[in-house]
């Protein structure tokens, strides 16, 4: 079985055994690393300093409690988003930062970005809110993009050396 992406002008085919081969080959602590600074980055995002006020104003009132559980699970979301990102990356063999960027972005608004207009067409969300939502994703994913590109490529390389 082999897979075909095109980006761009460039083909890239991967066997099953040779993408499993690259995807083991990286370090799961920088993907959990990047995925936990990820969401404290989006705790700084939601943060008064920010756009807290925004976030607090714009909310469905009343502003109930947010359930203190939820905390438990809340990093999944970034967790979940790092691993893809790294898998991807690593699949296309993405080495350099605006190519990284480029995928980030087309991710971002092909279904964040997408999701948040669908929320704001049909659940009458404020678009101010929205607009927060979004660009709290944006900031996450093009900060994990980077980290991700950064230490992934790093890994690959000291292994190509041994």
């Amino acid at each position: 079985m082999s897979i075909e992406i095109r980006v761009g002008l460039s083909i890239f085919v991967f066997t099953k055994y040779n993408a499993m081969k690259k995807v083991t080959q990286h370090n799961y602590w920088i993907i959990i690393a990047t995925g936990l600074i990820a969401f404290i980055l989006s705790g700084i995002w939601y943060s008064p300093i920010v756009f807290g006020e925004v976030w607090e104003t714009y909310r469905n009132p009343p502003n109930p409690e947010i359930p203190k559980w939820t905390m438990a699970f809340a990093p999944l979301r970034e967790l979940i988003v790092a691993y893809v990102l790294a898998e991807l990356i690593l699949l296309l063999e993405l080495a350099q930062y605006k190519n990284t960027l480029k995928l980030v972005f087309l991710l971002w608004i092909s279904f964040h970005a997408v999701g948040m207009v669908g929320a704001i067409l049909w659940d009458h969300m404020q678009w101010q809110l929205g607009a927060v939502h979004a660009g709290d994703w944006l900031m996450k994913m093009t900060f994990m993009g980077i980290m991700l590109t950064k230490w992934l490529n790093k890994k690959s390389i000291s292994l190509k050396n041994q």
